[in-house]
Parts: structure tokens; sequence; C-alpha cells
């Protein structure tokens, strides 16, 4: 909470204008600096959140969501061995593009929603605004997957990171396990984000904050492995 320095009246911590007297608060933030925020999340993810919140803009969010399509796709790609039905690595680049930016921004509104909603049922003061700014911003970690981790993956093996015959470990045994295991980290830092962001932007209770990233985390990776099996058979 934040006192009004007027009337001394209690407002939500990220309100600009007292609820009482209309004395001014603190700043609002008018539009996010893509460079900044993130670089932000890396170092302090409570003060990056706390921008966010306090953001009226919260740009860039459908073009993290559009990156981190993109990369859900080749993770796909990677989990149903789909190098093993297709023989050129150019079509799985195509695919993953052409099916990850259109389920990105199919994700904008699904993920938020589900925050949104989950947050709402909890009891919290959460908006759809709020819970889009969250969402997306705790996908950092993903957007640095396939910008930096994707890369190596695929100069190391090439097409045999999609396949099962050969599996890849066998070909780089240390390299494929260091590889997977930064991609775990990632997708773990991202959940982790998501906590805070929660906990940050609606201020509640840890356990709650976990309870709600961990649920969206469910019912997003359920939709997910449920479309990618139905997307394989259609090759």
């Amino acid at each position: 909470m934040i006192n009004c320095s007027v009337c001394q009246t209690e407002n939500d911590q990220y309100s600009t204008i007292c609820k009482k007297c209309g004395g001014f608060l603190q700043n609002r933030v008018p539009n996010l600096d893509l460079f900044d925020v993130l670089w932000k999340i890396i170092e302090n993810p409570r003060n990056a959140f706390r921008m966010i919140m306090l953001a009226e803009h919260k740009n860039y969010a459908v073009f993290l969501y559009t990156l981190s399509g993109i990369a859900i796709m080749f993770a796909e790609f990677w989990h149903f061995k789909f190098g093993d039905r297709v023989e050129n690595i150019l079509l799985i680049f195509f695919l993953a593009i052409l099916i990850g930016i259109p389920l990105g921004i199919a994700l904008c509104p699904i993920a938020s929603s589900i925050h949104w909603g989950l947050s709402k049922i909890l009891g919290n003061k959460a908006s759809f605004r709020n819970s889009l700014g969250i969402t997306s911003y705790s996908l950092t970690p993903i957007v640095i997957s396939l910008l930096f981790v994707l890369p190596v993956e695929l100069l190391t093996f090439g097409m045999y990171f999609f396949t099962f015959n050969p599996p890849p470990i066998t070909i780089k045994p240390i390299s494929y396990i260091l590889l997977i295991g930064l991609d775990i980290a990632l997708i773990i830092w991202a959940w982790v984000l998501l906590v805070i962001g929660t906990k940050v932007g609606n201020q509640i209770s840890l356990w709650k904050s976990i309870l709600i990233s961990s649920l969206v985390y469910g019912f997003l990776l359920f939709g997910l492995m449920a479309g990618g099996e139905f997307t394989l058979k259609m090759f």
C-alpha cells in the first residue's frame, strides 16, 4: 500500500492518483523499453515487474509471445522427434515459424486469461492487462533459449537434434546433456519469474503465486502436448 502525502489515505501500491482526494502519488510509466525491462528482469525481477505494473501500455507483450510460440514449436519437434518424419531441416525451420507465430499470438490472450482468471478466483485485484504484462515478460528465458541456445544445438547436432534414429545423445552425449540441461534451467527460470511477477503484480502471498503459476503451466503444457500430437498426425 502507498499513503497519500496530502490526506494520508491508503491506496493501492500501483495507484498514481489518490482515490480520496485525487492527489498525486507516483509517476506512471507511459511505455516500456524492451531491452531496459529485459535487463531489469535479469538483474532485479521484482523491480522489473513493478515497472511493468506501472506501465500504461504493456509494450512488446505480443512480440514476446510470438517468439515464445516459435520456441515452443521447436521444442515440440524435438520432443516428438519430428526429424524422423521429414528429411530437410529447412522444412522444420519453415514449419516452426509458420505454426509458431500464430501459436504465440493465440497463447497471448489464452495464457493471460488463465492467469487472470486464477488470480481472480484466489481473491485479489488482478486485471487482464496486468496478467498480460506478467506472463509475457516472464517468458524472457524462453526467448533467450530460442535466440542463443537453439542455434548452438542446431550447429552441434543439425537434423539429428530432432531424430530418434540416431538419438542425438549418442552423437555428442556431454554436449547434449549440457544443452538440454540449460533448456530445462531456462524453463524453470521462466516459471520462477512468473511466480515473482504474480506475487509482485497481484500483491498476494508466495504460496498463492506458486499455485497460480503452476496451474498456468499445467494447463498450457496439457494443451500444447495434445496439440502437438494432433499436428504431427498431419505428417
